[in-house]
């Protein structure tokens, strides 16, 4: 198990992780989110953030700009005040209309994984818990440091094939087991062999 010390360098690992999801997370979406009137951001999403010890910690340490408030949460003008240390269930929600808007089921399958990063990293850090799920501040300093290690790891490899896909349009060789580890390929016969077929002829750089 963890020792104390693990404690300060995890909260940092896992901040800075989630940062870089949101980054990515914002190329999908923030087009669509920054025009949008229905807001899907909810207070009782936010409260998360404050009864959770894990995600109070990482959010003390980020300075949010704006205070919580019990009627808009951590809901700025701008949008989230949070940098980090927001619920994984806010990246977990895929509006609709998002996905809707994306030109193929590739790009839907890579933003549902990218949704379930974040979520990943925290899985069973003490026992069956997800770190977020731990509300006994003194248990943090027993979490598994090298399981969440592990799980960071994997999130992180699938992170790096959707990043590469962004930038140049192809995935490497060993993308479809990374992202397969964190989110299972749809079982519709419509739309799992052109989801593997796009990843295969993008891994081999064919035209």
């Amino acid at each position: 198990m963890a020792m104390t010390a693990e404690l300060p360098k995890i909260l940092k690992e896992y901040a800075a992780f989630e940062t870089e999801v949101r980054q990515q997370i914002a190329d999908f979406c923030a087009p669509h989110c920054s025009v949008c009137e229905r807001v899907c951001c909810r207070p009782e999403y936010c409260r998360e953030n404050i009864d959770s010890p894990f995600l109070a910690l990482i959010s003390s340490k980020t300075l949010p700009n704006t205070a919580y408030t019990a009627n808009r949460g951590w809901l700025a003008s701008t949008g989230c005040a949070l940098s980090a240390g927001r619920p994984p269930v806010c990246y977990q929600f895929n509006c609709k209309k998002i996905l809707d808007s994306l030109p193929d089921d590739n790009r839907r399958y890579l933003l549902g994984v990218l949704a379930e990063l974040v979520a990943h990293a925290g899985k069973r850090a003490f026992g069956t818990r997800h770190l977020v799920e731990i509300m006994d501040a003194a248990e943090l300093k027993r979490v598994d440091a090298n399981r969440f290690r592990k799980r960071l790891t994997e999130a992180r490899k699938a992170l790096g094939a959707i990043q590469s896909f962004a930038g140049n349009r192809r995935l490497p060789d060993s993308a479809l087991e990374a992202l397969t580890r964190i989110k299972p390929m749809p079982t519709s016969p419509a739309s799992r062999p052109r989801i593997t077929r796009c990843i295969k002829h993008n891994s081999t750089g064919d035209q």
